[in-house]
């Protein structure tokens, strides 16, 4: 109990400092945010034997802090929902998009995007539940199955959102899941 109140505090203050924190925009290498963001899960990747490919990651403006954070969601999901008897496999890949104005998910203004996608050989999920997993505090397993505060993809549509940006989860329940965030050039 005391582990889990320790996990939703220090969630909090994350999901708090991406509300309110500085929004100072650079220009920055993405791949060493990446690469950055690996090196913090170093030893999860290790323990589950877990192979990530990463095509090459463009230079953006962003605010790095959060992007790097969320690489760091985004990637921890795919390695604490991973299939088990089955090595997690991420792959990520990255590609430019016009935006057509039918197009309303997008919520800037801007006329070019990067998508990058964060894919994964591990539990999936029902499609059904792709909006709901971004709500604030809302799980689709019990939390006694999986560690966690039920914030973390909250975290990653606000930082998501901070750019000007959306993020969509698509899932197939024991095959994986894939997160298409699109960020504004």
């Amino acid at each position: 109990s005391i582990e889990r109140i320790r996990i939703l505090i220090n969630d909090l203050l994350l999901y708090s400092r991406t509300n309110r924190g500085e929004r100072n925009f650079e220009l920055v290498d993405l791949n060493n945010l990446l690469e950055n963001a690996k090196a913090e899960l170093v030893q999860t990747i290790e323990d589950k034997n877990a192979v990530i490919h990463a095509d090459p990651l463009p230079q953006m403006n962003v605010i790095p802090f959060q992007i790097q954070q969320l690489f760091i969601n985004l990637i921890g999901n795919s390695l604490k929902f991973c299939k088990a008897g089955r090595d997690p496999v991420i792959r990520i890949t990255c590609d430019q998009l016009v935006h057509k104005n039918n197009k309303p998910d997008l919520v800037s203004t801007a006329k070019n995007y990067t998508r990058i996608s964060i894919q994964d050989n591990g539990m999936g999920f029902d499609q059904q539940y792709a909006e709901n997993i971004f709500i604030l505090f809302h799980r689709l397993h019990l939390k006694n199955e999986y560690p966690g505060s039920g914030i973390g993809l909250s975290i990653c549509k606000k930082i998501v959102e901070n750019h000007g940006g959306y993020i969509s989860a698509q899932g197939i329940p024991e095959v994986g899941a894939t997160f298409d965030v699109f960020l504004p050039n």
